[in-house]
């Protein structure tokens, strides 16, 4: 049921920890060591001196295919040049993008991230890797192999000797409907590419571009869906908010930022917090979400499950400096992995600020039980037209050591043709006639696929 809590929503004496500090940046951006245009050390600084962001990734394609070139002002296109030139990455001058990502990186102002964007379109989509030491050569890991990456990865861990954080990149049903998405196709099973991608994958984009349209202040793609697809499926996965920046527009080609909630401004405290899904996605540049349930900021995993049936304790704080006297839209999406993807519980209307240190409170949101989580759709009312939304990351309340999420079909209830957008039951009079060739089950069934109507048909 859904009721809405105006400006009655209860203002709580429960303070907010001293973690709890939102930087804001970008995580997916290039120059012309890939197919982008300028250098490191002109893209962090632009970042950080025009854009006024907290943090920049630049992330170059590791591959030597140009899918979609950039033309030049000189009328030239650039390559893909990390992948034929490795000291452009890793190389001791000071060009190199880890030596710029060293040299603009600067405690409490601003954090210089370096990466690379793996694979192409056409072999599975891409994926950020961020901080790792080498490019990731063809020669090691064919161009979307993403299982033979993740064997890559298990021997060279990131900056902080850990293992390296992976962003899902512009998800798309369309590459889902193909069954490659990601890698999916890339292992025996679904339920080893997710046990094995979770150790990595950390966040997935739920804004992003058109980074490849050389202007200021346009609208990014919103794939809300698709987050919700990947939550579904067991993915603990926190949203973001980026750019693909190919022109000299880091920052700025739209208002969109990831939002990161550490408590300070290092590259330790923000790849922490990056690996932990302590991140929303938001439209507006410089909104400010904290959300908590049971005490635990939204990213985090909660292995102490409260009785079926209870209220959770629900509380944050929403600032917007340049627009106190918003009004705005919480929707709470609940949802346990497996079947129907996360669907909205409660709707809150509230108005105007409330900092860290008066947090508010979202009533009646009751625990359903292991595996459950929750996640909160902001939406920012300025004007009659005038909208912004935001996406938080969920909480998610699971034992320890639960198993991975059900798949919502297996080979005894899903069959498709790998050519089709449409799967059916086994049984279906249709489903008989795919050739074996072209069959998957399961969950690569269903994944961007729809119900067959009618099935099964006799």
């Amino acid at each position: 049921m859904r009721y809405f809590l105006l400006l009655a929503a209860v203002v709580s004496t429960w303070t907010a920890a001293a973690v709890d500090k939102v930087y804001f940046g970008n995580l997916h951006s290039h120059t012309s060591y890939s197919d982008g245009s300028g250098t490191p050390a002109e893209a962090y600084r632009y970042a950080r001196d025009t854009a006024d962001l907290d943090f920049l990734a630049i992330t170059e394609h590791n591959h030597s295919k140009a899918e979609q070139g950039i033309k030049q002002g000189d009328g030239r296109k650039d390559g893909i040049l990390i992948s034929k030139t490795h000291s452009l990455y890793n190389g001791t001058n000071q060009a190199s993008l880890i030596s710029a990502a060293r040299r603009y990186t600067e405690d409490n102002r601003f954090v210089a991230i370096y990466g690379q964007e793996f694979s192409t379109i056409s072999s599975g989509n891409h994926v950020n890797v961020f901080e790792i030491g080498s490019v990731i050569d063809e020669t090691a890991v064919p161009n979307g192999n993403y299982k033979e990456l993740l064997d890559w990865l298990e021997a060279n861990p990131d900056s902080q000797q850990l293992p390296a954080i992976i962003q899902f990149n512009h998800p798309s049903s369309e590459y889902r409907a193909k069954s490659t998405e990601y890698g999916s196709d890339d292992f025996t099973s679904a339920a080893e590419w997710q046990a094995r991608m979770s150790r990595y994958a950390c966040t997935i984009e739920v804004l992003n571009g058109p980074g490849t349209i050389n202007k200021l202040g346009l609208k990014p793609e919103v794939t809300q869906a698709d987050y919700l697809h990947y939550l579904n499926l067991g993915f603990k996965l926190g949203p973001t908010g980026d750019q693909d920046n190919h022109w000299k527009n880091w920052g700025l080609s739209t208002e969109a930022r990831t939002g990161v909630i550490a408590d300070a401004l290092t590259k330790p405290k923000i790849l922490e917090a990056i690996r932990k899904r302590r991140v929303y996605a938001t439209e507006d540049r410089n909104l400010r979400l904290i959300f908590y349930v049971n005490t635990r900021l939204c990213g985090d995993v909660i292995p102490t499950l409260p009785a079926v049936g209870s209220e959770l304790n629900i509380k944050y704080s929403i600032v917007d400096d340049d627009e106190p006297d918003a009004d705005y839209t919480i929707e709470v999406y609940a949802d346990q992995p497996g079947g129907q993807v996360a669907s909205v519980t409660e709707t809150v209307q509230v108005h105007g600020n409330n900092p860290p240190t008066a947090l508010r409170s979202i009533e009646d949101v009751t625990f359903r039980g292991d595996r459950h989580y929750l996640f909160f759709k902001v939406t920012q009312h300025t004007g009659e037209e005038s909208t912004d939304q935001a996406w938080t990351a969920p909480v998610w309340f699971e034992t320890q050591g639960a198993a991975p999420a059900a798949p919502s079909a297996n080979a005894e209830d899903a069959v498709a043709s790998k050519n089709s957008a449409i799967y059916h039951v086994p049984s279906c009079r249709v489903a008989k006639g795919i050739k074996d060739a072209n069959k998957v089950f399961g969950v690569q069934a269903t994944t961007g696929r729809s119900k067959h109507t009618g099935c099964p048909l006799p």
